[in-house]
């Protein structure tokens, strides 16, 4: 199903322990138009830090309940975005 990138912003994104924050904004590869990330800000667990989701890690998308689901854990992100 085709998505535009304004309808998911500020849905909240959904890892494999739990939610990881809502998107933000989308950084886009000008080239080749297409997504190359989505910024997720995190809230209070990740000290209101903003963090970086490749689109290779989307799951599925639920526009009833406005959320996206990610293969990705906080634990993970937090790895990656020390």
């Amino acid at each position: 199903m085709l998505n535009t990138a304004r309808a998911l912003k500020g849905y909240k994104l959904r890892g494999l322990d739990g939610e990881i924050g809502t998107i933000e904004e989308f950084y886009f590869d000008d080239h080749h138009w297409t997504i190359r990330y989505l910024v997720a800000n995190t809230g209070t667990w990740l000290m209101g830090r903003q963090v970086l989701i490749s689109p290779y890690a989307l799951v599925a998308v639920n526009k009833e309940e406005q959320y996206i689901t990610v293969d990705l854990t906080k634990n993970r992100l937090r790895t990656v975005h020390p």
